[in-house]
């Protein structure tokens, strides 16, 4: 396999003398190594589907299996599904394809590090690039999986209004969001490697504390706020909002925070990472 060209003694001066580089130079620099990046996500594409039988349509099977579960847990034996001005599985649908993908993303982002500590010893190249590829595959997932919603839309005869113009906006933040969080775990799952049976207990808790399977309007008056904490909650909403018609309104206090939150976790995470990526060698 070609390896890229090792980039010039002056470009590496700043992690070799233990100076974080800034984001704009560090920017520049992972655009520099983007056949990288690109090597990685098909690699890890392939390894996905090799040897399987159904291949590409287990993209499409486990979110479609995931949303039938759901609509029977919450819609069928929890009664969730009365009074929707949209079909309860396209309800559904909103709520678990960003819920999958984020579930996903996380801990394979915060794994990818630790994953390939073997090359990052042996060679450089920007260390964000494994946690964005991780992201990154998981991404082609996500967006192959609206088709789902898609033949739903088709099945139901359900059309989405003009609010469709802002359903790309909700995807850039999921992504940037898993994106963050991937750069920020995976330096502290390097450090601390008790965090990586932390996130999985910490996702399990998480997926009743989204409206994956229900829809924020569940949640009691008094509660909203403290719940609207969670970023994927205005995200999440705000997808459903884009995709079903304006549904239960414009979710302005989720979507305010959800955003607030987002953009704070991106700037502690690349701030950490930047800080931390010359020292992974020696706290691997």
């Amino acid at each position: 396999m070609n390896h890229p060209t090792m980039p010039k003694p002056s470009d590496r001066m700043l992690l070799i003398d233990g100076i974080p580089p800034t984001l704009i130079g560090y920017w520049n620099e992972l655009l520099s190594f983007h056949e990288v990046l690109r090597m990685l996500v098909r690699r890890d594409l392939i390894v996905r589907f090799r040897q399987t039988y159904f291949g590409l349509a287990w993209l499409l099977f486990k979110p479609l299996m995931l949303m039938a579960v759901m609509s029977f847990a919450f819609g069928f034996l929890a009664g969730f599904d009365k009074n929707h001005s949209a079909p309860y599985p396209l309800v559904i649908f909103c709520g678990v394809i960003p819920w999958y993908f984020f579930s996903n993303a996380v801990p394979d982002s915060m794994n990818s590090l630790l994953n390939h500590i073997h090359i990052i010893q042996k060679t450089y190249f920007p260390r964000a690039i494994f946690p964005i590829a991780a992201v990154a595959v998981d991404a082609i997932e996500f967006f192959v999986a609206w088709m789902l919603f898609a033949l739903g839309c088709l099945w139901f005869g359900y059309l989405p209004g003009w609010q469709i113009v802002f359903f790309p906006l909700f995807c850039l933040q999921l992504l940037f969001l898993c994106t963050a969080l991937g750069l920020w775990l995976s330096v502290i799952n390097v450090q601390f490697r008790d965090i990586g049976n932390l996130v999985p207990f910490l996702l399990t808790i998480g997926f009743f504390i989204s409206p994956a399977g229900y829809t924020s309007m569940r949640i009691p008056d008094q509660w909203q706020l403290l719940y609207a904490l969670n970023p994927l909650v205005g995200i999440i909403e705000g997808l459903r909002w884009s995709l079903l018609n304006g549904m239960d309104g414009f979710p302005q206090t989720p979507v305010i925070l959800s955003l607030s939150i987002t953009l704070a976790i991106g700037l502690i995470a690349v701030k950490h990472f930047l800080a931390t990526e010359a020292d992974l060698v020696d706290l691997a």
